[in-house]
């Protein structure tokens, strides 16, 4: 690692989440929906494509903290995001949640829906369940499952103040990874009753499920 980024504590790691600085989670979506420091953002990382992740989940301004439980990857996405001004670099947690976690502070979980599940979800009378698309509207239009609302990762931000937190909303992309973002950034908003669906349309596909396509152009 070639840059002196700060290590943070997890008392320090405390403070300036209290501050406004916002905490990104760099583990794959597994490791976070098992348990992960309350309001963290999960991008996942990735050397090539960290910085356009970072900027598609959140505005600018804020300043940014990393947190992995691999210290490389720490370092190594701290190294890609140093001095892009857009969100500032404050610092790196290298210790995942084991700091956080012996320090008595609580984890967080992200509950997990699998495709059949959420079928079935589907299927129940009178649910209320809200099912958010973060596909682009290209993937949109390869099929979508009925009944579920379009809003792309990049539109989930500003999004959030329109949505009813009351309700229970489930996120869906092709994989689950992009709809794992969506679903730590309703977290972060308070949003309390979310879920992620497992390996996203990609697992509804392969299970047979039906889809829908938009009428051609």
């Amino acid at each position: 690692m070639a840059l002196d980024i700060p290590k943070f504590t997890a008392s320090q790691l405390r403070y300036a989440l209290e501050a406004g600085v916002l905490l990104i989670d760099l583990r794959p979506h597994e490791a976070y929906a098992a348990g992960h420091i309350p309001r963290s953002l999960n991008i996942v990382y990735s050397r090539k494509s960290l910085p356009e992740r970072v900027a598609t989940a959140i505005p600018p301004g804020p300043s940014i903290l990393l947190v992995s439980d691999e210290a490389g990857i720490a370092e190594a996405a701290g190294d890609v995001l140093y001095g892009i001004d857009r969100n500032p670099l404050r610092g790196l947690v290298t210790t995942g949640t084991a700091t956080w976690r012996d320090e008595g502070l609580p984890l967080a979980t992200l509950p997990r829906l699998s495709a059949p599940a959420l079928r079935q979800r589907l299927q129940t009378p009178h649910n209320e369940l809200a099912l958010i698309d973060v596909r682009e509207p290209f993937e949109w239009e390869w099929g979508y499952i009925e009944g579920s609302l379009l809003i792309p990762l990049g539109e989930i931000w500003r999004h959030a103040g329109s949505l009813d937190p009351r309700k229970e909303i489930v996120l869906i992309c092709q994989e689950g990874l992009r709809s794992s973002t969506a679903a730590s950034i309703l977290l972060h908003h308070n949003f309390h009753r979310i879920a992620n669906v497992s390996g996203g349309m990609g697992n509804w596909l392969n299970a047979g499920y039906p889809t829908i396509r938009p009428p051609k152009r």
